[in-house]
C-alpha cells in the first residue's frame, strides 16, 4: 500500500481514537452525576443479574482485545490493517458506559442540565 494511503488511514484511526476517548469521558462524567442522584431503594432494580452478566463480557472482551493487541504488539510491526484491532478497545469501552448511561437515565430522580443529557440535540445540530 502506498505511505500516502497509509499516513491517511493512520490518522483517521488517531482521529478515531481521540474522539472516542473524548466521548467516552463525556458519558463517564454523565454517569458518575447520575450515580449520585441515583434513588438509594432503586439500586436493585438497577443492577440486576443479567446487567452483571453483561458488564462481566463487557469486562472479559475488553481484556482479551487488550491482551491480544499487546502481544501481536511486540511480534509484527504496525501497519494499517492493524489498526483496527487498535479500535476495538474505545469501542468496547463506549458501548460498555452507554450501557450504563441509558440503565441509569430514567431511575434518576433529579434532572440534570439538558446540555449534559440530551445527546439527541448535540446529534442532530452537527
Amino acid at each position: 500500500m502506498d505511505t500516502t494511503y497509509q499516513y491517511i488511514i493512520t490518522r483517521f484511526i488517531d482521529s478515531f481514537l481521540f474522539m472516542s476517548y473524548l466521548f467516552f469521558i463525556f458519558l463517564s462524567i454523565q454517569i458518575f452525576f447520575l450515580w449520585k442522584d441515583v434513588d438509594k431503594n432503586m439500586k436493585d432494580l438497577i443492577v440486576t443479574e443479567s446487567f452483571v452478566n453483561i458488564n462481566c463480557m463487557y469486562a472479559i472482551i475488553l481484556s482479551l482485545s487488550v491482551i491480544i493487541f499487546s502481544f501481536f504488539e511486540g511480534i509484527i510491526q504496525f501497519d494499517t490493517q492493524f489498526g483496527i484491532l487498535r479500535m476495538l478497545t474505545p469501542a468496547i469501552l463506549l458501548v460498555f458506559s452507554y450501557e450504563w448511561y441509558s440503565r441509569l437515565k430514567p431511575h434518576v430522580n433529579k434532572f440534570l442540565p439538558l446540555e449534559l443529557t440530551d445527546l439527541n440535540s448535540l446529534l442532530n445540530n452537527n
